[in-house]
């Protein structure tokens, strides 16, 4: 008999794979959104673990609110044409080739009409009204508007209205024309598959009724946009068509008329498709429709672009001074530059000031001038690796790419300081695991802090904190050094498990911590170890042993992105900076309130500003409205308001009265450490380079205008001849580059302690350099002479004063200037042929310009830095600079003092640069002979000097290479003892 092969597998029907692939599908939406909710849930919780869960509730209720009003009134809207579309279907459908295309639709829905309707609008409403839970700021702002107190110079309403109210009024409208629009065609449709509508056919193509339901809803449209013309009359504020932002000569005389017209017409057009209703045919309907594209393209486009080419540019300058005007006003106001003697726009908060140069600087000037004992030989942007290399002290640790500026008080004196913290490193944590990355290490460990004005005798910062374990000083107590929250720290951290963590490691030995602070959220249940994972897409927060009933998580550690997330409506600033404050490391963010609706400002160019700056944006409106503080250890993060008069952050604090705290709440010690906000600054003086000018026609001919000085450069290397070489091999790619240059790169603002001009006091300010614009395009870039500066005062009891200092004729250099005096000076290209040795590189930090009595000096220190892994800068030259363009006097020595002192008594110094002087005698003994020299005892003039540095440099180079012969001679004598060594073996 034939053997019976194996039992045939059942296979699944194609109802049967068509219900498992629901069921997958089923099954992945459920996970995806499972972890959503896990998501939004321990997003609550976080929220509440603050102290401000209130903050992410009546978001969420406003985002959810928003969403289901205009999901519920779209469906209403759709659902109801579709129904009067089936009501008012003819009783029997014309035949035609349309019907029998539609023939099989109908026998499928015969009985379900009303469930497709249904789908239909359920589906169009999720997808029209479904996002505008993201609009929830202007919804809150519109509902919880304040008035600034000023009137709009055009149609004289309050300022409050554009920022508060018109967005959200314009998205209305908007929102409403297009779901008029899309249910208009959506009907349409209906009526043809209805039958209502027939385009081929010799009768009648639409039935009565249908005509009457489909000019209401296009009489529907016409109304809306008669609305919304009505309100983008108010949007002419912030035109761009004339020299300056706002409603030019042409927006007045001739696109607001047309925008009135417009409204008329669109009205008139409502009241012919009414009226169409009663009549027969299409002529009222095509009529009015057609007028109102007519007097669209006419009036609306062809008219204002003939006014503006014939009348408004022929005769610019007179035709738009109001406008510039207004301008002027308005932009000075919106971002806090008004001046003194300008009372029209309230807070005075520039003071302008002519600065009587003087180009001598004597010793007297020099001699306890508090902004001398100040100079800042510390590079923020260089000496981030000597932290690094010197108080790192493990690789889990690290420092940002720029520490930061402030001041302290260190034994009695008020001293600038370079600060940085000690984040934790999660890249280089020795132990990669799960464990050593979540638990055993968590935080960073204390900040670094060295003064800016002196270094040790090898030329590194000067620490005054440091160290791991941190040790207090008089001036400096730390009772919770451990940083958990930080600058672009990433992941999460498990707290309270049943391991403790590591602190640090001394002597070979590792100290453990057990936190005991408030931050984090509780995990010790299974939901919410189950809704972490979730969240994280990891599963050890569930089934790790170490997690205990009264462990916490702490995430969000990333400072900016914790305030960023309690407050989403600000614009934060990119240099957030550590404050020791009260024991502990707190960091103090910058927040701004920003719009782009205050009528006539201007929208500055923001792409001076860093990356990360939250001002990267469109606006023509800011303020500094807001400090926040971030502790470091517990994560308690307290928004200070520092400018209540504000109008935004009056207005969110009506929506949020529990997240804010009035100012005079912030401790003392923090007030002390405040900095005028860096971003800020860079956009007003950005601005106030062309509007310092309060003459519409001089603003217009832009005949004296400023710009922020050229950046001089910093970390630039000494000539070599590879660098030579170099650019004489891509000669021809420079030439090229050249022709298409761009404007050269500005100047960044720098910290610094200052005793300011006219002034009695040292102030801690930010600074910031002016030269004239002599042109346009490249041509902007010639003139590099300084013309002005500006400073920003950040102490508690003057924050917020700008300070302009006018300089007065042509001839004082600007940074660019003195920077290009620097690369040319032969004294200072000696010395850097000499600290430029193999294995080194020579650094130049920032070039800064200090204002000493009726001078301004100019000081750089150098530093030199090995090349390798181990890349360590060091002070070992400072080059400073006094006088005008016809007689600048440049010296580089060792230090600044003797910097200062050939400056100041440039006959006073005669040896070579650090040269030790001569002991003199008493008369009781004989003073020592003196080292033979190669010009027995006469002065080296500069061109034995520069041979001298010459064959200096050529022998260095031979024993460099007799070195490297002696070593590898050595390492082969080593080998063949080695290999005899073998044989005798």
């Amino acid at each position: 008999m034939p053997r019976s092969g194996p039992p045939a597998r059942p296979r699944l029907s194609r109802r049967s794979k068509i219900i498992a692939g629901l069921i997958l599908v089923v099954l992945l939406a459920a996970i995806l959104s499972l972890r959503g909710t896990a998501r939004m849930w321990t997003d609550y919780l976080w929220f509440d673990s603050l102290g401000h869960g209130d903050v992410w509730t009546e978001i969420l209720v406003y985002k959810i609110i928003l969403s289901v009003i205009f999901i519920v009134l779209f469906f209403l809207l759709m659902y109801s044409n579709l129904a009067i579309a089936d009501r008012l279907a003819p009783s029997s459908r014309p035949p035609g080739p349309e019907e029998d295309l539609l023939r099989h639709y109908h026998e499928a829905v015969s009985n379900r009409r009303r469930l497709v309707s249904l789908v239909i609008a359920i589906l169009f409403a999720l997808i029209v009204g479904g996002g505008t839970g993201g609009e929830w700021q202007k919804a809150m702002l519109f509902f919880n508007s304040v008035d600034f107190g000023i009137d709009d110079p055009q149609f004289s309403k309050d300022i409050g209205f554009y920022v508060f109210k018109l967005p959200f009024i314009q998205f209305l409208v908007s929102w409403f024309f297009r779901a008029l629009i899309i249910v208009s065609v959506i009907t349409a449709i209906a009526h043809y598959v209805n039958g209502g509508i027939r385009v081929q056919t010799t009768g009648q193509r639409v039935t009565p009724q249908v005509k009457v339901h489909l000019s209401v809803l296009l009489a529907l449209i016409a109304l809306t946009r008669a609305v919304g013309y009505y309100f983008d009359r108010f949007g002419l504020n912030f035109s761009t068509r004339g020299p300056v932002d706002g409603a030019s000569y042409t927006d007045v005389n001739a696109q607001l008329p047309a925008l009135n017209l417009l409204l008329l017409i669109s009205v008139l057009s409502a009241v012919l498709l009414v009226i169409n209703i009663w009549q027969r045919g299409w002529v009222l309907p095509v009529t009015a429709v057609g007028l109102w594209m007519i007097v669209a393209i006419v009036m609306g486009a062809i008219y204002p672009a003939i006014i503006q080419r014939f009348q408004a540019e022929p005769e610019e300058s007179q035709k738009e001074a109001v406008y510039i005007e207004r301008n002027i006003g308005a932009t000075r106001y919106a971002l806090g530059l008004d001046d003194d003697d300008d009372p029209k726009n309230g807070s005075g908060i520039v003071t302008d000031r002519e600065f009587d140069f003087d180009t001598e600087i004597t010793d007297e000037e020099l001699a306890g001038n508090p902004s001398v004992l100040n100079i800042r030989l510390l590079d923020p942007d260089i000496v981030p690796n000597a932290f690094q290399v010197e108080q790192s002290e493990r690789t889990f640790y690290t420092f940002s790419g720029e520490v930061d500026v402030d001041r302290y008080e260190i034994d009695g004196q008020t001293t600038e300081v370079v600060i940085g913290a000690r984040n934790l490193n999660v890249a280089d944590i020795p132990q990669q695991s799960w464990e050593g990355r979540h638990i055993q290490y968590t935080h960073g460990y204390g900040v670094a802090v060295a003064p800016v004005n002196s270094v040790t005798t090898q030329g590194s910062p000067d620490f005054v904190v440091g160290d791991v374990p941190v040790a207090d000083t008089s001036n400096f107590e730390f009772r919770r050094p451990q940083l958990y929250i930080g600058e672009n720290l990433t992941g999460y951290a498990i707290v309270g498990a049943s391991i403790d963590e590591v602190d640090y490691t001394s002597d070979n030995e590792t100290v453990t911590f057990a936190y005991d602070g408030e931050d984090g959220v509780g995990i010790g249940s299974f939901f919410r170890q189950a809704a972490f994972a979730l969240r994280f897409g990891d599963i050890n927060p569930l089934i790790s042993g170490f997690v205990e009933s009264d462990s916490r998580i702490i995430f969000n550690r990333d400072l900016r992105l914790r305030v960023q997330n309690l407050a989403p409506f600000l614009e934060l600033d990119a240099d957030p900076y550590p404050v020791v404050s009260d024991g502990r490391v707190k960091y103090i963010v910058d927040a701004y309130t920003t719009s782009d609706r205050y009528p006539y400002g201007q929208s500055p160019d923001v792409n001076d500003l860093p990356l990360g700056s939250g001002l990267r944006k469109e606006f023509n409106y800011v303020r500094n409205s807001v400090k926040v503080v971030v502790d470091a250890f517990d994560g308690t993060t307290t928004f200070y308001v520092i400018d209540p008069d504000d109008p935004i952050i009056r207005a969110w604090r009506k929506i949020f009265p529990g997240l804010f705290e009035d100012f005079d709440q912030m401790p003392v010690d923090l007030q002390e450490h405040l900095r005028y906000p860096e971003d800020l600054f860079r956009v007003q003086t950005s601005m106030w380079a062309r509007y310092f000018i309060v003459n519409p026609e001089t603003f217009y001919a832009n005949s004296v205008t400023w710009a922020v000085a050229q950046d001089p450069g910093t970390r630039i290397t000494a000539r070599t001849f590879v660098d030579e070489l170099t650019e004489a091999i891509t000669a021809e790619e420079t030439a090229t580059a050249a022709a298409t240059r761009q404007l050269e790169r500005r100047i960044r603002p720098f910290y610094q302690l200052l005793q300011l001009p006219e002034e009695d006091d040292l102030d801690f300010v930010i600074f910031r350099p002016f030269v004239p614009i002599s042109g346009a395009g490249d041509d902007e870039d010639e003139r590099k002479e300084l013309t002005a500066f500006m400073a920003a005062k950040s102490d508690i009891d003057e924050y917020g004063q700008l300070v302009v200092y006018r300089v007065p004729g042509t001839s004082i250099p600007g940074p660019s200037i003195v920077d290009a005096k620097i690369q040319a000076d032969t004294a200072i290209a000696e010395e850097f042929t000499l600290l430029n040795q193999q294995g080194s590189t020579v650094l130049q930090g920032n070039l800064l310009m200090i204002p000493v009595g009726d001078s301004l000096l100019f000081v750089r220190p150098v530093y030199v830095q090995a090349t390798g892994d181990t890349e360590l800068p060091q002070v070992k030259r400072v080059i400073a600079g006094v006088g005008n363009d016809d007689d600048f006097r440049l010296v580089i020595r060792p230090t600044l003092d003797e910097a200062l002192t050939a400056l100041s008594d440039p006959d006073g110094l005669s040896g070579l640069p650090g040269q030790p002087s001569v002991p003199e005698t008493d008369g009781a003994e004989p003073a020592p002979a003196p080292a033979p020299s190669v010009t027995d005892g006469e002065p080296i003039d500069e061109d034995t000097r520069r041979a001298l540095s010459e064959l200096i440099s050529e022998l260095q180079t031979t024993q460099d290479s007799l070195d490297e012969d002696r070593r590898r001679l050595d390492g082969l004598i080593e080998e063949l003892e080695s290999l005899l060594d073998s044989s005798d073996g």
